[in-house]
C-alpha cells in the first residue's frame, strides 16, 4: 500500500480591490484617514431640507447646481456649516475656504463640475516588481469641481516679472546691477539694491523672499543680527538679470575682484562664470586697469591747493571790512603731504629655464603720499631756522636737560612695569598716566590719510634709476612759476643716501625742476630703530654667554625664542618680541633688588613708603623709581660736549688730535702706549656692569618705541642724540651721519614749518588710536607685502604691465573691498597678530634671574663671554675722534645742493 502524499491546492489570491479616496466638497482634504465624514446626497426640492440644501444657502450656490457639490464632507468643515447657522461664524470665512479648495467654480453647471481626479492603486507595469503606485485618471461622479490648469494661474504673474525684468534693464533706467564704475563700487550699497528690487520689480521680489525665507526659522530666530533674506534674494535676482542681460553683472564683477584679491586663478573664473557667479578673468584684469587710470588724482588736488594757497600768499590782501589775519588765513591751507619711497624687489623662477628666459631679479621702486595731520600753518616756509654756524655742533649732542628728560621717561616706562608685574606696587597705577602725552597727542590719534602712487619701474640702486625716479616724484611737488616748494621725501638709509648723491649730480643746473629741488631727503625710523637692535645685538648678544644667567642669549634659550638669530633684520617680530621680554625681566629684577625683595609676592624691606610719616604717594613714588633708575639704568660719563685735552702720559704734552699724540709717542717714546685723560679701567664686576648697561639700552629702545607708537616726533628728534652715539660706538657710521642729518635739518637747515613736519609728521595711524602709530617706512613695508601677494597671482607671468596695474589700482581694490565688507557686515581685520600670553613665561625666568642678584655688586663675578664689560658703554667713545668727525660733518651737510640759497 502507497504511503499517502500529504497535497495542499493553493488558494488564488483575490484580486486586489481599488481604493477610493474620498474628499471632503469644502475644503478638499482626503478623507481616506478620517474617523467621521458624512455622506452629501440631494433628493431633489419637496424633500426635508437636507445638509447639502443646507451648504449651497451659505456657499451661495443656484438651485440647478445643488447637485454639483454631492459627495461627503468632513468634520471640521461640518462644524464650521453649524457655527455659521448658529451665527457665530462669519459665513464669508467658509466661503473662502471653498473658493481656495476649488477656484471660482460656483457657477459652472453640473456637468462641468461633475468630473473628479481619483487616485486609485493599480499594479506596476514591470511584472517583477510588487510594489504599486498611485496613478491619475479622470473619473466620473459626484466630485467637486475640478481646480483651474497651473499656467493659467502664472500666467498673468510671470507677464508681470518679465515686465519688471525688462524695466530693469533698460539702459536708461540706470539700474544699481548695472553700474561697475569705481564710484559706484566704492558706494556698494546691498541695502539700496534690495529697496531697487522692492519698488521697481515688487512681484519678483516677493517670489525669491518666498524661496528664501523659512517661516519655522523666523519663529524661532525673529530677531537674529545681521542681513537676513535680503542678500539671498539680491544675489538670486543679480544672477537671473545678469541671464537675461550680459550688461546686468555688477555682482559678478564685485566677486571677480574678491577673487581676484584672494589670488584665485583662471581655472576658478571659468568655473564660476559658467555659472553665471563671477565674470572672466580679462574681464577683472580690464577693470583693474580702469580703476587704477587715476591713481594720483587726489594727490594732484593737494598739489594744485597748496599751489593756489602760495599765490594768494604772494597776493597783496584785499581791503576788507573784516581783515584776515596771516595765521587766520593760513589755518584755512592745505596742511600739505609727504613723499615716501621704498624699493620693492621681486625674484622670478621660472619652469623651465633657457638662455633666453633664466631666474630674474626684478627691483622696482613703491610710492606713496602721506598727507600731514599735524600742520603749522602760523610758521614760516621760506627761511631756514638758521645758518650752520648759529648753532654749535655741541647742540647736536645729550646735555643735561636731555638726561632730564630722558630719567622722566625711563621713570614711567618703570613705574608701569612695576605695577603690572609686582603686587604689592600695583597702585601705581593710580598716580602714572595710562599714555605719556605730548602736546599734539589728541591730532596724533587721528587716522593717517596714506594715498599709494604705485610701483616705479625703476631700480634705486643704479644712478639712472634714481634720477628716473626722482622725475617722476618730483612731479608731485607744488610749484609757482618754475620755483618748487620745499616738501619732505622719506625712506630708509639706502633710499635718502642715493636720493642724497642723485642731487649733487645735479646741483649744476640752472633749472630748479631739473635738479629736484623741491624734495628734501630725510630718514625714516622703523630701520633707524631695527639697526638700533643690532647695535644692542652686538653689545649684548653672544652664544658663548649660554651659560651665563642674566644675558640676552640666556634669554632666548630660556624663553625658547630659537626664531631669533645674530642678525635681528632676518626676523625682526621676534627679534623685538625677545627684546620686550628681556626689558621686562631687566626692570623687575632691579626693581626687586631695589627694595629688597625675595619675590614677586613678598613685602619691600628697603625704601619703603612709612605709614608714620605724611608723606604723598606720588611724591614717595616719584623720588624711589628716580632712585631706581638713576641707580641702575643712568649712567654717569664724561661730558660730551666738553673739550677733551689729549696729554702723554710720559712729558705731559698736550695734543689737539690723536693723531699727533700717536707721532710723538711713535717718535719720542717708542714701545709705551700713551693714555688720554679720557680712558678709564675696567669694573671688577663684570655681572653687574652687564645688566646695568643691558638695562639702560633695553630702556632706551623701549623709550624709541613708546615714543613712536604714541606719535611723539619731539621724544624721538631727542633720542637721536643718544642714538647717534650708540651708532658711531659700534661703526655704524651711515646711520650715526643720518641721526646727525635730522638732528641738523631740525635745528638750522630747513624753515620753521617743514622742521615742524619732519618732526612732528612722521608717523601713520591707520587705526586712530591713542598708540597705533606706525613709523612711515614700515607702512611702506606692509603696501610692498601686499604688491607682492598681488603678484603671487601671475604665477611667475611678471610683466611691465601687470606691475603697473596692480600697483596703481591696488588702493582703489582696498577701498571697494572694504565698502563691499562693509555692506555685507564683515568684520574687517584689525591687522594685528594677537600675541599669546607669555607672562608665565616671563614670571619664570624672573624668578629664575632673581636667584642670581645680577644687580646686586659682588667682587670678582664675571661673565665668560663679557669678562672686561663697562658699566656704560658710553665711556669707551674717543671724544677727540667724535668732536672731529660732528664738526667735519656739519661742515659737508650744510654744503649739500638742496640747503643751498
Amino acid at each position: 500500500m502507497d504511503t499517502p502524499i500529504k497535497s495542499f491546492k493553493r488558494v488564488p489570491k483575490p484580486p486586489a480591490t481599488k481604493l477610493k479616496i474620498r474628499k471632503c466638497v469644502i475644503c478638499y482634504h482626503d478623507l481616506v484617514t478620517a474617523k467621521k465624514y458624512y455622506a452629501l446626497k440631494y433628493k431633489g426640492p419637496g424633500h426635508v431640507k437636507s445638509m447639502c440644501e443646507r451648504i449651497s444657502t451659505i456657499l451661495n450656490i443656484t438651485e440647478e447646481n445643488i447637485a454639483g457639490i454631492a459627495g461627503h464632507l468632513c468634520v471640521t468643515c461640518k462644524r464650521k456649516v453649524d457655527n455659521v447657522e448658529k451665527g457665530s461664524l462669519p459665513p464669508d470665512e467658509l466661503r473662502r475656504l471653498f473658493s481656495q479648495s476649488h477656484g471660482d467654480q460656483s457657477q459652472q453647471s453640473s456637468e462641468e463640475g461633475s468630473s473628479l481626479i481619483r487616485k486609485r492603486m493599480v499594479k506596476s507595469p514591470d511584472k517583477t516588481s510588487k510594489r504599486r503606485h498611485l496613478d491619475f485618471s479622470i473619473g466620473d461622479g459626484n466630485a467637486p469641481p475640478s481646480q483651474p490648469h497651473q499656467s493659467q494661474l502664472l500666467k498673468p504673474v510671470l507677464e508681470q516679472i518679465q515686465e519688471e525684468c525688462r524695466i530693469l534693464c533698460q539702459l536708461s533706467f540706470n539700474s544699481s546691477f548695472r553700474r561697475t564704475d569705481l564710484n559706484s563700487f566704492l558706494n556698494w550699497s546691498q541695502g539700496e539694491q534690495e529697496q531697487e528690487l522692492m519698488e521697481h520689480a515688487p512681484t519678483l521680489y516677493a517670489v525669491l523672499q518666498a524661496a528664501a525665507v523659512n517661516p519655522r526659522s523666523e519663529k524661532r530666530k525673529p530677531d537674529a543680527a545681521g542681513p537676513k533674506h535680503g542678500v539671498p534674494v539680491v544675489t538670486a535676482a543679480s544672477i537671473l538679470l545678469h541671464s537675461r542681460n550680459q550688461f546686468m553683472n555688477a555682482h559678478q564683477v564685485m566677486t571677480g575682484l574678491v577673487l581676484k584679491r584672494g589670488g584665485a586663478g583662471k581655472v576658478t573664473f571659468n568655473r564660476l562664470l559658467s555659472r553665471s557667479m563671477s565674470v572672466g578673468y580679462r574681464t577683472i584684469i580690464k577693470k583693474q586697469t580702469e580703476y587704477g587710470a587715476d591713481f594720483d588724482k587726489c594727490v594732484n588736488e593737494w598739489k594744485e591747493e597748496i599751489e593756489n594757497n602760495v599765490r594768494a600768499e604772494e597776493q597783496e590782501p584785499v581791503e576788507a571790512s573784516q581783515p584776515v589775519s596771516p595765521q587766520q588765513q593760513r589755518a584755512e591751507q592745505h596742511p600739505g603731504f609727504k613723499l615716501v619711497g621704498d624699493n620693492v624687489d621681486l625674484h622670478v623662477k621660472p619652469r623651465y629655464s633657457t638662455i633666453a628666459e633664466g631666474n630674474r631679479d626684478l627691483h622696482y621702486y613703491n610710492v606713496a603720499a602721506v598727507k600731514h595731520r599735524i600742520p603749522a600753518p602760523e610758521l614760516d616756509k621760506d627761511k631756514p631756522i638758521g645758518t650752520v654756524d648759529s648753532v654749535p655742533w655741541t647742540a647736536y649732542l645729550p646735555t643735561a636737560d636731555d638726561n632730564e628728560t630722558l630719567k622722566a621717561e625711563w621713570r614711567y616706562l618703570v613705574g608701569r612695569t612695576i605695577a603690572d608685574y609686582i603686587p604689592c606696587f600695583g597702585w601705581f597705577k593710580d598716580y602714572l598716566p595710562k599714555h605719556l602725552g605730548h602736546q599734539y597727542s589728541s591730532l596724533a590719534k587721528k587716522k593717517t590719510e596714506v594715498i599709494s602712487l604705485g610701483v616705479i619701474l625703476q631700480n634705486e640702486n643704479t644712478n639712472e634709476g634714481m634720477a628716473s625716479i626722482l622725475t617722476e616724484t618730483h612731479r608731485y611737488v607744488p610749484a609757482v612759476d618754475g620755483v618748487p616748494e620745499k616738501m619732505l621725501s622719506g625712506g630708509d638709509l639706502l633710499t635718502c643716501e642715493r636720493q642724497l648723491n642723485a642731487q649733487e649730480d645735479r646741483a649744476d643746473s640752472d633749472d630748479p625742476v631739473k635738479r629736484w629741488g623741491g624734495l628734501v631727503p630725510t630718514i625714516e625710523d622703523f630701520h633707524t630703530y631695527i639697526n638700533f637692535c643690532e647695535v644692542i645685538w652686538g653689545l649684548l648678544y653672544s652664544p658663548l654667554s649660554a651659560g651665563d644667567t642674566g644675558t640676552l642669549y640666556h634669554a632666548r634659550n630660556f624663553l625658547r625664542a630659537f626664531n631669533v638669530s645674530k642678525d635681528p633684520f632676518k626676523n625682526v617680530n621676534d627679534c623685538t618680541d625677545l627684546l620686550e621680554k628681556f626689558t621686562t625681566v631687566l626692570t623687575v629684577t632691579s626693581a626687586l633688588e631695589f627694595f629688597g625683595m625675595d619675590s614677586l609676592d613678598s613685602q619691600p624691606t628697603r625704601h619703603v613708603l612709612d605709614d608714620n610719616v605724611d608723606t604723598d604717594p606720588k611724591v614717595y613714588m616719584e623720588q624711589t623709581l628716580n632712585s631706581l633708575v638713576e641707580e641702575f639704568a643712568i649712567h654717569d660719563g664724561p661730558d660730551m660736549s666738553e673739550p677733551v685735552k689729549l696729554t702723554c702720559s710720559h712729558c705731559s704734552k698736550e695734543y689737539k688730535s690723536p693723531g699727533g699724540l700717536r707721532k710723538h709717542l711713535k717718535a719720542k717714546h717708542p714701545g709705551h702706549t700713551g693714555t688720554s685723560s679720557s680712558e678709564f679701567t675696567s669694573d671688577q664686576d663684570s655681572v653687574y656692569n652687564y645688566s646695568c648697561t643691558a638695562l639702560g639700552l633695553c630702556l632706551l629702545a623701549q623709550d624709541f618705541a613708546d615714543a613712536r607708537k604714541h606719535g611723539d616726533g619731539g621724544r624721538l628728534i631727542k633720542l637721536h642724540k643718544f642714538l647717534m652715539l650708540y651708532f658711531r660706538l659700534t661703526g655704524k657710521s651711515k646711520y650715526a651721519y643720518h641721526c646727525l642729518h635730522v638732528l641738523m635739518q631740525v635745528s638750522c637747515l630747513l624753515s620753521p614749518r617743514l622742521a615742524h613736519h619732519l618732526t612732528w609728521n612722521r608717523f601713520v595711524n591707520k587705526s586712530g588710536g591713542p598708540d597705533t602709530n606706525i613709523e612711515m617706512d614700515r607702512e611702506m613695508e606692509y603696501l610692498n607685502r601686499a604688491f607682492k601677494d598681488e603678484c603671487r597671482g601671475f604665477r611667475g607671468k611678471v610683466t611691465d604691465a601687470s606691475v603697473l596695474r596692480v600697483g596703481r589700482a591696488a588702493q582703489q581694490l582696498d577701498a571697494v573691498m572694504g565698502a563691499h565688507d562693509s555692506s555685507y557686515q564683515i568684520k574687517a581685520a584689525s591687522g594685528q597678530h594677537r600675541k599669546k600670553d607669555s607672562t608665565k613665561d616671563v614670571l619664570q625666568l624672573i624668578q629664575h634671574v632673581h636667584k642670581e642678584h645680577i644687580f646686586r655688586p659682588t667682587d670678582g663675578r664675571v661673565h665668560f663671554a663679557y669678562p672686561t664689560i663697562s658699566r656704560n658703554p658710553l665711556r669707551q667713545m674717543n671724544l677727540p675722534n667724535l668732536h672731529a668727525w660732528m664738526k667735519k660733518t656739519t661742515v659737508d651737510i650744510s654744503r649739500k645742493q638742496i640747503y643751498r640759497a
